[in-house]
Parts: C-alpha cells; sequence; structure tokens
C-alpha cells in the first residue's frame, strides 16, 4: 500500500496496532534482536496496564510537551 493511500488520522486502537505490528516485525526481522525491544513487544501483547500507558503516552505526545525534540521528525 503506497503511502497515498494511508488516512491521515488512525484511531487510537489502529495507532497502537501500528506501533506493535512495528516492533513486531523489527522482532521478527532481527536475528538476535535487543532484549529491551522483545521486551518491549511482550510488554505490548500481554500487560493489563499497556492500555493505560498508551492513553498516557498519547496525551504526552498531544501536549507539546516534547516538541522540541528534533529527533523525532527525522
Amino acid at each position: 500500500m503506497d503511502e497515498a493511500a494511508l488516512p491521515e488520522r488512525l484511531t487510537l486502537d489502529q495507532a497502537f496496532r501500528a506501533a506493535y505490528f512495528m516492533v513486531d516485525q523489527y522482532v521478527a526481522l532481527e536475528k538476535n534482536p535487543d532484549d529491551g525491544l522483545v521486551l518491549l513487544w511482550a510488554y505490548m501483547k500481554t500487560d493489563p496496564a499497556r492500555w493505560d500507558d498508551w492513553i498516557d503516552s498519547v496525551r504526552r505526545a498531544l501536549s507539546d510537551e516534547d516538541a522540541d525534540q528534533a529527533w523525532l521528525h527525522d
């Protein structure tokens, strides 16, 4: 699917699933994925607090609290 066919906005659930799929894809492709990334992958699948943590992260992103971090836009 090319970028032109992608929506500009996602629901919270769609965005979480996209983040999970990105981590899942990386873990699957790497011969020896980083332990921290594997733990994040497992956490995103199983930890009951993951949704609350996700909502808190979305709120932080929307607050412009860290908007000056140029590396986010590379």
